[in-house]
């Protein structure tokens, strides 16, 4: 009986500790798919001093392309997440815009070239109408 007792408590820890394991393994991926939305929605709605979103200086680059946003955690613990802009043109090879969000900053880099590019525009004040 005292085997029988220590088989059914060993599969009783077993499988605490496996569910222990799987919650939370959901409970990480529900904080970094929130992180991707936080860190979406600050790369499409940061204004920059100028005026400028990052949306605006993409449709003046490449006039009705269509974009395309996604975001991957980079880094859980410090809150960083990997947000692409991918533009696919009526013509020519798609770009892919890459930029860094640290949520915590907040604050956002650029994560290529064109990120660099990006960024920079938004520093450049839109011409006015008129003036």
């Amino acid at each position: 009986m005292t085997r029988l007792v220590s088989t059914t408590q060993k599969a009783f820890m077993v499988l605490t500790a496996l569910s222990a394991a799987v919650c939370v393994v959901y409970v990480q991926q529900r904080f970094d798919a929130a992180d991707v939305k936080a860190a979406l929605e600050m790369a499409q709605s940061y204004r920059a001093p100028s005026g400028k979103t990052l949306p605006d200086v993409l449709a003046a680059r490449h006039p009705g392309a269509s974009v395309d946003w996604s975001g991957a955690v980079t880094s859980s613990c410090f809150q960083h997440v990997r947000v692409d802009a991918k533009v696919a043109p009526r013509e020519g090879a798609p770009l892919d815009y890459q930029f860094d969000i640290d949520i915590n900053g907040p604050s956002i880099h650029p994560a290529n070239p064109q990120g660099v590019e990006a960024l920079g525009a938004l520093d450049v004040p839109e011409a006015r109408d008129g003036g």
